[in-house]
């Protein structure tokens, strides 16, 4: 944790496996004045911990300030749009953090929640028909119209996974949660589906650009 003059803790920058982790908040983060500027702090990531008092389920954050040993057995990768091919055994595979940006639109922040279906490393088998399910908040104070996920790897081989290119998000206002689904074939032959996407406008320009993709990674076997 360091320090900004004045005794002010800057958050730091936590590295997590598969993308976005449960709680983690991505967007616009206000820092401490210095020197009459504003300055951009990084996202930091937060694990969601539901704490039951009464009938009430209230969400703690709590920072993850460390690799678990999966994450450091797994091969980290950059935001490119093309990555290299990944077997079963890397599988959860580990995503290095982008180059600090802020949001597109000030203001604009999102959280992921959960995989609603499919975690990580699920077992699906070939040449199956699945549906993917992320399950975000919009945490910030722009409404979310127009939204999609765009594919990274637009051009898709025969090797891997098969979906639509843009997974449109429907309308969420500020405070909202929404689940975003698309449709999946798994190829012929086994292996490592390691799909990435990123949060784009209406136009088409990345949302979030100092975000790691929403992913999903599915184990493709002959069971």
């Amino acid at each position: 944790m360091d320090h900004l003059p004045g005794g002010v803790a800057e958050p730091r920058t936590v590295r997590l496996a598969s993308g976005w982790s449960a709680g983690e908040i991505v967007g616009e983060v206000p820092a401490p004045a210095r020197r009459g500027r504003s300055r951009w702090i990084r996202p930091v990531a937060f694990a969601a911990v539901a704490v039951t008092v009464g009938s009430v389920a209230v969400i703690v954050a709590v920072v993850n300030s460390g690799s678990t040993p999966d994450e450091q057995h797994s091969p980290a990768l950059s935001g490119a749009s093309s990555i290299a091919v990944l077997s079963p055994a890397e599988c959860p595979v580990r995503s290095t953090n982008p180059p600090l940006a802020p949001p597109l639109h000030k203001g604009d922040a999102v959280v992921f929640i959960e995989d609603v279906t499919l975690p990580d490393c699920t077992r699906v088998r070939t040449g199956k028909t699945v549906t993917k399910i992320w399950r975000l908040k919009n945490a910030g104070t722009v409404p979310w119209k127009g939204y999609s996920l765009r594919r990274l790897d637009v051009t898709q081989q025969a090797d891997q996974c098969q979906t639509i290119a843009h997974v449109p998000i429907k309308d969420t206002p500020p405070g909202e949660m929404v689940d975003i689904e698309t449709v999946v074939t798994t190829p012929s032959k086994p292996g490592l589906c390691y799909v990435r996407f990123k949060m784009v406008d209406a136009s088409g320009t990345v949302l979030f650009p100092g975000s790691r993709p929403v992913n999903f990674q599915i184990i493709v076997d002959t069971l």
